[in-house]
């Protein structure tokens, strides 16, 4: 039975440490996420909910109906990180292990693999964006001499930083990590992006390739965390590849359509090209432009 929880180095398996960190995860996500929502809604709000209603339910209703839902994600997405952060800073420490263990090192000494790995997110997107207008698959509603910028491209920013934060945190940093126990660290990479698309499924206008290319992105992030050893070019690539397919190009990020980007997409063909609604990652374009990217990736980190 001990043989099913501990290996023969008389290690926790990383399975069990995996499904315990979703478990309290998830715990923590149900009881407080719910009143988290509400308390934000009746601040926004301004306390304009009778008393005696369904404080959940409209103060959902209000916050996804308004102009302030990215603000509402930014600190959603915000208090996951801190939840992530915080099981995995226990985890750690019941194993006296520290956070640079996961690759989460200084970026004072780091920043220019974080650059280099936004500079090839940002790049990525911006070919999957022309070569859509170029061959007609796409439409904007302003030109490309009229960029439109409003204070979502701030607060876009943000939430992007947040949102690469907390997943290569948790999906490369701990999970994968956590994997190496098995000596074996392409399949700890496979597994971690399974893990990581299996997190996409709930979302809207899920398609199949859409998913498929997230386990390609996760594959990625993966590759460039084995060979640059910290998280850091991760989570630049991570940051543009969301925010410039969403708030720079307007387009819907993994199925989530984004309120106003610099420009906007007016019309864009449901076909196997363009993802449809589910925005470009479900498209055989953002296929091979990742495949691209590993190539890219392999001679950046030679050294």
């Amino acid at each position: 039975m001990r043989s099913l929880f501990i290996n023969n180095k008389s290690e926790i398996r990383s399975g069990f440490k995996i499904i315990l960190f979703f478990f309290f995860y998830f715990l923590i996500t149900l009881i407080s996420f719910p009143m988290l929502l509400t308390i934000v809604a009746l601040i926004m709000a301004e306390g304009n909910f009778n008393i005696f209603g369904q404080y959940y339910t409209e103060a959902q209703n209000y916050l996804l109906s308004s102009q302030i839902d990215i603000v509402w994600m930014i600190i959603s997405k915000s208090f996951d990180l801190a939840s992530i952060l915080v099981i995995i800073f226990i985890f750690l420490k019941l194993s006296n292990k520290k956070f640079k263990e996961i690759g989460l090192v200084s970026i004072k000494e780091n920043y220019r693999k974080f650059l280099w790995g936004s500079a090839i997110g940002a790049a990525s997107m911006t070919v999957i964006f022309f070569c859509l207008l170029i061959s007609n698959n796409a439409t904007l509603e302003n030109s490309l001499l009229q960029p439109n910028f409003t204070i979502n491209v701030f607060w876009g920013i943000i939430l992007y930083i947040v949102v690469s934060l907390s997943e290569e945190i948790m999906c490369r940093g701990y999970i994968q990590t956590t994997l190496y126990q098995m000596r074996m660290p392409y399949l700890a990479a496979v597994i971690s992006s399974t893990i990581f698309a299996f997190l996409h499924l709930g979302n809207p206008n899920v398609k199949i390739l859409g998913i498929v290319n997230i386990f390609f992105i996760g594959l990625l992030l993966s590759y460039m965390y084995i060979r640059t050893k910290n998280l850091w070019m991760p989570i630049g690539y991570h940051f543009t590849w969301n925010y410039f397919q969403g708030n720079i190009y307007g387009f819907p990020v993994s199925g989530t359509t984004q309120s106003i980007g610099i420009y906007n997409i007016d019309t864009i063909k449901e076909n196997i090209i363009t993802g449809g609604s589910f925005g470009p990652e479900a498209g055989i374009l953002a296929t091979i432009v990742i495949s691209i990217s590993f190539v890219i990736i392999k001679g950046f980190t030679k050294k």
